[in-house]
């Protein structure tokens, strides 16, 4: 089973133009992916009212109005990338 790799999260600034710092990319992505509050800043090693306040600015930048909403446009956004990068071509 392949995992994510949060290493590779520059690929994905084109998809996500409205986070402009790889902490607002990691902490969406983990976000979307199922992960609660409290495994986000185990992992990235902040503090549970960070990854809040990150949270907060993410859901500022991107224009929603509730973290749902974070999860459903990266999912969304993630479907039709993938998709891009699996064209036929001719």
């Amino acid at each position: 089973m392949k995992t994510f790799n949060l290493k590779q999260i520059k690929k994905f600034r084109k998809v996500f133009p409205e986070l402009t710092t790889k902490e607002q990319l990691e902490t969406a992505m983990l976000f979307s992916l199922g992960l609660t509050k409290k495994e986000i800043a185990a992992l990235r090693e902040v503090s549970y009212k960070a990854v809040e306040v990150m949270l907060d600015n993410i859901k500022k930048r991107c224009q929603v109005h509730s973290l749902n909403m974070i999860m459903t446009l990266f999912q969304v956004r993630l479907v039709f990338f993938a998709l891009s990068g699996c064209a036929v071509k001719n």
